[in-house]
């Protein structure tokens, strides 16, 4: 049979039978495939006001979220049982100290913990952080730690380096913050003079079971 004749017999059967031009995967792609994924094609996204009325909108909602969680968990933690609360802070604490990313950290920004505002205890952790003070100043652990002061009434906030707790004081709103000057009257070193970076922040946060 001549080409000619060929092509117009393959022309009938695909017109006239059934065919896949696709089959269905039948076995899961390479395990190395899920950690280096092929990069997703570009999209092109238009702006346009109702773009952004819809990302106001999202974030409006995210703050209603936030605003629902946040007034949710601080009634569960008011109706917690106070040595319920006091395990579960030691064993945060407990979980912090034992970490290797603790552990390795030199340079230090820490949270004073609050009852009042029922946040996680950090007592224990800044205790060990400051045990055995060096001739020097430092701690014998090799630890560096800056604590918040607020300074004004718009909440501005300075990071200060402590090295016992005594250096600290109640403020106005029965919180403890450190002094701006130590016992000898020099300046605390603020954090954002410091010269070298500092290595692990602990902040105080709430989340959801979800963690979000």
């Amino acid at each position: 049979m001549s080409r000619a004749g060929l092509r117009q017999k393959a022309k009938l059967v695909l017109m006239t039978q059934p065919y896949s031009i696709a089959t269905v995967l039948t076995q899961a792609p390479p395990f190395c495939s899920l950690f280096n994924p092929l990069p997703a094609p570009r999209s092109i996204v238009t702006m346009t006001n109702n773009t952004h009325q819809s990302s106001n909108t999202h974030l409006e909602a995210v703050f209603n979220q936030k605003k629902i969680l946040r007034s949710s968990i601080r009634k569960a933690l008011k109706g917690m049982d106070p040595s319920s609360r006091s395990q579960e802070d030691n064993a945060i604490q407990n979980i912090i100290l034992e970490a290797p990313w603790f552990r390795s950290s030199q340079r230090l920004c820490a949270y004073i913990s609050c009852s009042s505002l029922r946040e996680v205890d950090t007592s224990k952790v800044l205790s060990e952080i400051l045990q055995n003070p060096a001739k020097d100043g430092h701690t014998q652990t090799g630890k560096r730690l800056y604590v918040p002061r607020v300074e004004d009434q718009n909440s501005y906030m300075r990071m200060l380096n402590i090295t016992h707790m005594d250096d600290l004081i109640s403020n106005s709103m029965n919180i403890l913050e450190p002094a701006p000057v130590d016992g000898d009257g020099n300046e605390r070193e603020d954090v954002m003079q410091a010269t070298d970076p500092v290595d692990l922040l602990l902040l105080p946060g709430m989340f959801s079971f979800l963690v979000s």
